[in-house]
Parts: structure tokens; sequence; C-alpha cells
């Protein structure tokens, strides 16, 4: 089931006001981006949008203009709406700020994060396999944001875990744009692997230098 379908769900038959509304098509909406379902060029009809999810254009405009406001999507009276995506400065500043703020929560979850978390992300790890092809890019993605937000409870700092949290879909629609070597998809869960080892070991400045290692070498790969 789609969010759009699960949130609907979860109101059931009470009438919806226009901003719940708003929400929902909005979190569907930008499902499709970052799954890439609409790629970037792609031009999005609000009535063909609105018939699609059964609800009145309102909700769906209001959606469109908060896509707009983050970026997601460009609206223009003469030639239409498009799906925009991200720059590359846009996905360099992002990877530039996990680069920073990721390697430091890495340090301090190693010294705090509780062993029955890390016995949770062990058994995700070897529920997964050693092996990364194309075809399996939706099961690492899961794993690797079910790690990395493993990460940021553990640190214990609210402030940067938010930043990074609100940076989330974003993260997953560079990787999906990006994910076109498959050996490079086998490197990430190698990294992300022995990031996982420092956090055992509780070895704060391990932890911290391959969390580095792994975000740095994403940066290197895009270029």
């Amino acid at each position: 089931m789609t969010l759009f379908g699960e949130a609907m769900e979860m109101m059931g038959e009470t009438p919806l006001v226009t901003a719940s509304r708003a929400t929902a098509v909005y979190r569907e909406i930008k499902r499709r981006i970052t799954d890439l379902q609409y790629k970037p060029g792609d031009k999005l009809s609000e009535a063909k949008l609105a018939a699609e999810l059964g609800l009145g254009r309102s909700p769906v405009r209001t959606a469109l203009s908060r896509l707009q406001s983050e970026g997601w999507i460009e609206i223009s009276p003469q030639s239409g709406t498009f799906v925009r995506g991200l720059s590359e400065q846009e996905v360099g500043e992002i990877l530039e700020t996990r680069l920073v703020l990721e390697a430091y929560l890495a340090g301090l979850a190693a010294t705090r994060i509780e062993e029955a978390e890390l016995a949770k992300l062990g058994r995700a790890f070897d529920e997964f396999g050693e092996s990364v092809s194309h075809d399996r890019l939706d099961e690492y993605l899961d794993l690797d944001l079910q790690f990395h937000l493993a990460v940021y409870k553990a640190a214990g700092n609210r402030l940067i875990a938010n930043i990074l949290v609100n940076l989330i879909d974003k993260v997953r629609w560079i990787r999906r744009a990006s994910s076109g070597s498959p050996m490079r998809i086998q490197d990430a869960l190698g990294e992300i692997r022995a990031v996982y080892q420092a956090l055992c070991a509780r070895d704060q400045a391990a932890a911290s230098a391959a969390m580095r290692r792994h975000i740095a070498n994403t940066i290197e790969f895009r270029r």
C-alpha cells in the first residue's frame, strides 16, 4: 500500500480537512519522485493527480506548492508543473552536510548505542547477506536507512538528528538516481558494515572515520 493509501485508511470515514488531505498527497507525490516513478523533467498534471487520488484539486494544489518550496518541482504559469529533482550543487551540499554531521554522530553512537540495538542491526546484516545486485537496491536502501536511523538515535543529539532526518527523502532520491553501478552498492554495504563493526567494538574514532569514509566515497563516486 502507498503512503497515501495508508494515510487515507488510517483516517477511515472521518471527513478530512484540507490540510490533512494535502499532507497525504504531498507524501505520495514525493514518494513517487524519490522512487523515480516521476523522473526529473516529467510533467505533472494537477487535474490528473486529483483524479488518480480521488480528491479535489485544492489539496493537490497545496501539496504541489509545498513540493515547490522544497525544491522538488518547478511550477510555471506558461509551461506547467515539472519534476525538478535536485541540482548538482544541492546534492553536493547535502552530501557535505552528511559528511560532517554523520561522522560526528557515529563517534557518539559508538559510546552510547545499546547492546539490544547492536544485536538488532547484526540480525539485519545477517539476513541481508553479503551480496548486492542492482535488483536488490530497494532491500539495500531499507537496510541502509535502518542503520543510519539507528546511529542517529543512539548518538543522542536530537538537533543534529532532526537535521539529518529532514534530509532522508533527498538522500534516498540521490541514492536511487546514483545506483547505476552494482559495484558501488556492494562497496557501500561493506562500508556501513565497517561502521557497524566499529560500533560493536565501542571504538569512537574508528566509527567516526568509517562513516566519514563511507560518505566521502559516495561523494567521489558521484564525481
